[in-house]
């Protein structure tokens, strides 16, 4: 049929432009165009798509946070040559941590955490920890704030749990003192130092240390009694066997799969071992990429229950590490359930307003829906779509873009390795 320029305009129907780069990991399908989403957060660092490679993933339980997590946040990653990805799993399931089977089926072992002593041991003052040859000079002064976390930090936080206050001027310098006393002592038998050596300076301050401060060997014990007493305390009950001793051969980042699977489900709910647990992996990992800036590696952190990092100074010092990541080629992704489960004041605020990748799945409830609306600016009424969102589906925001209403997608076998409902159904999906 013959025809001219302007009849056939009506034939040219609108076409909707993709929602997302090309350059990127497959997340889903947008709901309102049927394209395909691809998201990375390193691509879309570099292609100046965000400027904080840390990401957040906000909804109710059963909504489909994990299986987002384990596919785009974990076995997709390890598509990718220069990816590694360690996992901090707190979910129980069948008796181990949600993340073992995704593990076995990597080839890859479960670093596992308990109570009893029959787990791995990570030690607070792990040489990988110490910041080098002069980090028990400056340490403790904090303002060095582009330097990974150092183990007079993590003492002082530790033992603010421990105490359940924060640490006295006069506690500090004993517990600096002691530290030092205990990182000479250690190197002289050729070990490394462990917290038990620490208590034992607290409690028996040489008198040369008490001549350095002009003060008497009792005066400067009577400063580390508290200090050794909830540490001891600690390190025979709420810490036993898990940061007493020095670190298992098995905690290190080299699998030859790229996936690191921390199992600290069987840690309690109640009391600080779970969080000082966390802060301590968190702080180790750091660290070590801090050492090992010079291979350019990106790795992914995935914290599945990321609300257990929220409080006291533990969380100060996990959202400080969080800060270094972009310099450590490392991408902090936490699971969180509400924002209401925070106070205003927890670090973890920060860790989600930094977030410039985040996945809203859905909200029971309507005042943690307008939280998540007011807290990344999104277009009013989209409070009762969060509400509405059906299990597998969410809002997509990355940085200052639109929000895309995402359909997440599986492959059979992801499908098979992110079932959790085999304790509820008796029934365990194949992945083979």
């Amino acid at each position: 049929m013959h025809s001219t320029t302007r009849q056939a305009e009506a034939l040219n129907l609108a076409l909707s432009s993709p929602p997302t780069s090309y350059r990127g990991l497959i997340v889903g399908t947008d709901l309102l165009t049927g394209q395909l989403v691809t998201h990375d957060l390193f691509v879309a660092y570099e292609d100046r798509r965000i400027s904080s490679v840390n990401a957040a993933v906000i909804g109710d339980v059963g909504k489909g946070k994990s299986s987002l997590l384990k596919t785009w946040g974990c076995i997709r990653q390890l598509l990718l040559d220069d990816r590694r990805v360690v996992v901090v799993d707190k979910k129980l399931q069948s008796g181990v941590g949600e993340y073992t089977r995704l593990a076995r089926f990597l080839g890859a072992p479960s670093i596992r955490f308990t109570v009893d002593g029959r787990g791995s041991r990570l030690n607070l003052l792990d040489p990988v920890i110490a910041l080098g040859d002069d980090q028990l000079d400056d340490a403790e002064s904090g303002s060095a704030l582009s330097r990974p976390t150092g183990q007079m930090m993590l003492l002082r936080a530790v033992l603010g749990e421990a105490l359940g206050r924060p640490v006295a001027e006069r506690e500090g310098k004993a517990l600096r003192q002691a530290l030092v006393a205990a990182t000479r002592g250690a190197r002289e038998r050729g070990r490394v130092p462990v917290i038990g050596d620490i208590v034992h300076h607290l409690l028996h301050p040489s008198t040369d240390d008490a001549e350095v401060l002009n003060r008497t060997v009792d005066e400067l014990q009577d400063w580390g009694l508290d200090p050794a007493f909830a540490l001891e305390r600690m390190i025979e009950e709420d810490l036993a066997g898990l940061v007493d001793a020095e670190t298992s051969p098995e905690v290190h980042l080299d699998h030859p799969s790229g996936f690191t699977h921390f199992d600290i489900s069987g840690l309690p709910l109640d009391g600080p071992a779970l969080r000082v647990v966390m802060t301590l992996i968190n702080t180790w990992q750091t660290n070590m990429l801090a050492r090992r800036s010079e291979q350019q590696l990106q790795t992914v952190n995935v914290i599945e229950e990321g609300w257990h990092v929220t409080e006291g100074n533990v969380g100060t010092i996990y959202r400080r590490n969080t800060k270094l990541s972009r310099g450590l080629g490392l991408a902090n992704v936490g699971g969180f359930h509400h924002l209401s489960d925070m106070p205003v004041d927890s670090p973890a605020r920060s860790l989600l307003q930094e977030a410039e990748t985040v996945f809203i799945y859905g909200q029971g409830s309507l005042d943690d829906a307008e939280a998540c609306v007011e807290l990344y600016n999104l277009p009013a009424g989209t409070a009762e779509t969060i509400m509405s969102l059906e299990q597998g589906t969410c809002l997509m925001k990355v940085g200052v873009y639109d929000p895309i209403l995402l359909r997440h997608e599986r492959s059979p076998r992801e499908v098979a390795l992110t079932d959790t409902d085999g304790s509820l159904t008796g029934v365990l999906r194949d992945a083979a």
